[in-house]
C-alpha cells in the first residue's frame, strides 16, 4: 500500500486523528470530490465506497457526460429481477439483493455464505452484466466492488475510467440508454440513464437535461 486518501467533509473525522504518512485527509463533499479526484490518483488506484452512500458514480459519470457535450437524464429504477430485496428508491435507483435477510456488517461476500451456511452460488455484478428484462438499452456499465482485502470492498479506478470513455465514444452513435449499476456480489442500485449529444438532445425536443 502506498498511500490512503480519506475523504470527508467533516475535517474533525475520525482520520483525520490519524498520524501516519501514507494516509491523507481530504475535506470535500464525495460528489465534488470524484469530479476532481479521479483522474489525479490514476487508473492504478482503488476506489473504497461508502456502503450506504447513494450512487455517487452514476452523478458523477453524468457530469463527466455533460463535460463532453453530452445530455443526459435519468430513465427511472432499472426493471424488476425478481430478487429476494427488489425495490424502487426515493432517489431514483433499484435497490437489488440477493439477502432477504440483515446481513453482518463486515460480512466479505464469501464462497460460503454464513447466514446460509451453504454456497454462495450467485453474483448480482455479473448477473447485471448479462442482457436483462431492461427493454430498449444500448449497454451497460457494472461498477464492480468486489473486495481487494479481507473486509475492504474496492471499484478499480481504470474501470470506472474505462466506462466514462466507452460511453463518451458512444455519442458518435447518438441517442443511447444504458443501465449503470453499482453492485457487489449479494448488492447492488441500477438506474437507467439515457444519453444525447447535446444538440441532438436539443432537436429531439428537449427530454434531456444538458
Amino acid at each position: 500500500m502506498e498511500r490512503v486518501i480519506v475523504v470527508d467533509r467533516d475535517p474533525g473525522c475520525a482520520a483525520g486523528g490519524i498520524r501516519d504518512p501514507r494516509l491523507r485527509l481530504e475535506v470535500a463533499e464525495w460528489s465534488e470530490w470524484l469530479d476532481a479526484g479521479l483522474d489525479r490518483v490514476g487508473p492504478g488506484a482503488h476506489l473504497v465506497p461508502y456502503h450506504w452512500a447513494p450512487h455517487l458514480l452514476l452523478g458523477w459519470l453524468e457530469g463527466q457526460l455533460r463535460r463532453a457535450g453530452a445530455a443526459t437524464a435519468r430513465g427511472g429504477p432499472a426493471a424488476p429481477r425478481g430478487l429476494p430485496f427488489d425495490a424502487a428508491t426515493a432517489r431514483g435507483d433499484r435497490a437489488l439483493s440477493y439477502a432477504a435477510w440483515a446481513c453482518p456488517p463486515a460480512c466479505i461476500e464469501p464462497a460460503l455464505c454464513p447466514h446460509t451456511r451453504g454456497p454462495r452460488d450467485w453474483s448480482l455484478a455479473a448477473d447485471l452484466e448479462a442482457p436483462g428484462p431492461d427493454a430498449e438499452t444500448h449497454g451497460h456499465v457494472v461498477f464492480r466492488c468486489l473486495h481487494l482485502l479481507y473486509g475492504v470492498g474496492t471499484i478499480p479506478v481504470a474501470a470506472i475510467l474505462e466506462a466514462r470513455d466507452r460511453l463518451r465514444a458512444g455519442l458518435a452513435r447518438g441517442r443511447q440508454r444504458y443501465r449503470i449499476a453499482t453492485s457487489s456480489h449479494c448488492h447492488g442500485l441500477a438506474t437507467l440513464l439515457e444519453v444525447a449529444p447535446a444538440a441532438a438532445a436539443d432537436a429531439g425536443g428537449g427530454t434531456l437535461a444538458g
